[in-house]
């Protein structure tokens, strides 16, 4: 192992300091090319190497202004993009995402509640290694049996207690019982009643901004209400309209409350890309959201 670690420095002062290539390196180092190529990753991974990119001083501020004064938010971010590729504008907002709520998070003492979806799990996956001392890191609703990890609320705010170390409280009770019966009783257990008193209290909130293709998904697992065809969007697991106005499709489930989140002290909501315009623009209307992030090409459709 000692071996290793050496031929790891050599390699990457050789490739990083020198500039040879990976071939040079192998006739060298008298090892193979793929060798070589592997170690320069181990030298990554065993923190040997530290690669670090400066985001260049390029700011949206007129589109952020814009946006916080005509939806009437307390804060807009939007983050620069070269061009509307939506992998590329989805990954940069992420990106920002996770280092806006690390700033937030990193003074500790904070009751941090957690969403699901794409846009969350991606967020998650982003977060660098932090500690603020005494954060609570819990879900915002039960549990589900979907397969998909960006559905799985226990899986995605343990995983975010890993990154920031954050003390984890578990929902140990469905989002939808099977019955009214045993709503009513899930909610006299003292599981629920705990996640209930964090409900209470949430300093952060972060979730995504679904659009209709969450309001089919949540159909083919719990039914559709005839409310459906009004909504255009959710903000964790809460649906509305393009108003703004909340239209709950389901009854009898185990979750934070509308009121839950407008009396937390900050939502950030992180949502991008054409898809989810018009889910964006009713969601700034619901009065819930203190903090928006998303890119640039979505931004100007968002105000267009």
């Amino acid at each position: 192992m000692e071996l290793h670690k050496k031929q790891m420095h050599e390699a990457a002062i050789l490739y990083y300091e020198k500039k040879q290539t990976q071939n040079e390196i192998a006739q060298t180092m008298g090892l193979s090319r793929q060798t070589v190529s592997k170690m320069l990753n181990d030298a990554i991974k065993e923190k040997i190497v530290e690669i670090k990119i400066y985001n260049p001083d390029i700011t949206c501020s007129d589109f952020e202004k814009e946006i916080a004064d005509r939806f009437q938010v307390q804060n807009a971010i939007v983050c620069p993009v070269s061009n509307s590729d939506e992998s590329l504008c989805r990954l940069m907002a992420v990106k920002k995402a996770a280092s806006y709520i690390k700033s937030v998070i990193d003074k500790g003492n904070k009751k941090i509640a957690i969403s699901w979806g794409r846009t969350v799990r991606m967020i998650v996956d982003e977060m660098e290694k932090c500690n603020g001392e005494g954060n609570v890191v819990f879900p915002l609703f039960g549990a589900t049996d979907q397969e998909q990890d960006c559905f799985l609320s226990n899986e995605i705010a343990r995983s975010f207690a890993d990154k920031t170390g954050a003390e984890l409280k578990y929902a140990w009770f469905p989002y939808k019982p099977d019955s009214i019966a045993d709503c009513e009783l899930l909610k006299k257990t003292s599981y629920y009643q705990k996640l209930t008193a964090l409900w209470d209290n949430i300093d952060v909130a972060i979730v995504g901004i679904g659009n209709k293709d969450i309001i089919r998904i949540f159909g083919k697992i719990f039914g559709y209400s005839e409310k459906c065809v009004s909504a255009v969007g959710d903000i964790s697991t809460h649906f509305f309209n393009e108003e703004g106005e909340f239209v709950e499709l389901y009854e009898n489930t185990l979750c934070a409350s509308v009121e839950n989140l407008k009396n937390a002290s900050q939502v950030i909501a992180v949502a991008s890309g054409d898809d989810k315009v018009e889910a964006i623009i009713s969601a700034l209307h619901t009065g819930v959201i203190d903090t928006l992030i998303t890119d640039e090409y979505t931004a100007r459709k968002i105000l267009d």
